[in-house]
């Protein structure tokens, strides 16, 4: 390797994929604690949850599982503003892998409470 290819990835390179290390890491901290306490109430308001509930739940559920995730993050920051809300990049990640995150997470948390088919 020549001399600046050397000091592009120690002065450049490196530095920069620490940063990204660090950004990863505070958004993992925030949303599985957030994304799981959610899921859990989603979970519970679909199985015991009046039909309003359950049915808002369940629909909650399709719609963010069906989503891309990339598509609810531009939705979230660059479509918010356009109806005046305007987040901080960090802020919109965060609250779309929340949604995300709780989706998934109702399925997982739900699924120990529903009833067994028997009889295939």
């Amino acid at each position: 390797m020549e001399m600046d290819q050397i000091e592009f990835l120690a002065q450049i390179l490196v530095p920069a994929l620490f940063q990204g290390l660090i950004v990863t890491i505070k958004l993992i901290a925030l949303t599985a604690p957030f994304g799981l306490l959610l899921g859990i109430g989603i979970a519970i308001g679909r199985q015991y949850g009046g039909r309003w509930l359950s049915a808002a739940c369940k629909g909650y559920v399709v719609f963010f599982k069906g989503c891309p995730l990339l598509l609810l993050l531009f939705m979230l920051y660059f479509g918010l503003p356009s109806v005046g809300i305007t987040l901080p990049a960090f802020t919109a990640s965060v609250l779309g892998f929340i949604l995300c995150n709780a989706a998934y997470n109702s399925n997982i948390s739900g699924a120990p409470s529903s009833p067994s088919r028997t009889g295939r």
